[in-house]
């Protein structure tokens, strides 16, 4: 290799062959772990760009041990990246607890109409840190994932404006057809359910339990 331009990721080399430079780019590296350096010394095949000029692709280095200390740093940052999703879930089962409470007092004592906004908005802070970490899990490639019903849970609880902005922001889930189908499915379900709950045969309903509980 001849020349290199790491910020943009190009660079020439010259054929030992028939002293041909060809221009080459990182993304026809057949692996992605090293950069490569001028005086490299590069194996590849010959293709043509749009233009029809000959350029070298399919590029490996002829040094394999080059690669081995990048791949040994990737692993031991995917490692240290790794994400604790059994606390994730930990500090879900304690939320649950807690808004269920809330729920049931305002339920209780006839304030759901007030304490409505700030249940969704703590839900929905939970429910993206949810998505949020799931995220985070799948980047650095973890095997074990949340569970899409417990992301689902949340949605349906009144999370589901978080869920919804966790989904664009970051890209995640949004692509699922039947992630997606079921997470619309649970939005209708909480607007039924809070505009029942609100309605006259909800009040009605929660003012029994009001007498029985008292």
């Amino acid at each position: 290799m001849v020349f290199w331009q790491d910020a943009k990721g190009f660079g020439f080399l010259t054929c030992q062959h028939n002293q041909q430079q060809l221009f080459f780019h990182i993304r026809d590296f057949v692996t992605k772990s090293a950069r490569p350096e001028i005086g490299d010394e590069l194996q590849f095949q010959l293709s043509e760009d749009r233009s029809g000029r000959t350029i070298a692709t399919q590029l490996q280095f002829v040094d394999a041990a080059k690669q081995a200390p990048a791949k040994a740093k990737d692993k031991s940052k995917a490692s240290s990246q790794w994400i604790d999703l059994d606390y994730a879930q930990d500090i879900s089962l304690y939320f649950r607890s807690g808004f269920l409470m809330l729920l049931t007092m305002a339920l209780l004592f006839g304030s759901l109409p007030l304490m409505l906004p700030i249940l969704y908005i703590e839900a929905s802070l939970f429910t993206y840190w949810l998505y949020q970490q799931d995220k985070a899990a799948a980047i650095v490639g973890q095997p074990k994932r949340l569970p899409e019903e417990s992301l689902q849970l949340y949605s349906f609880i009144g999370g589901w404006p978080g869920a919804l902005l966790a989904q664009r922001k970051l890209a995640h889930k949004r692509s699922k057809f039947q992630f997606q189908r079921e997470f619309w499915l649970v939005v209708a379900g909480n607007a039924m359910l809070i505009v029942w709950l609100l309605s006259q045969h909800g009040q009605e309903f929660i003012g029994r339990l009001a007498l029985l509980s008292s």
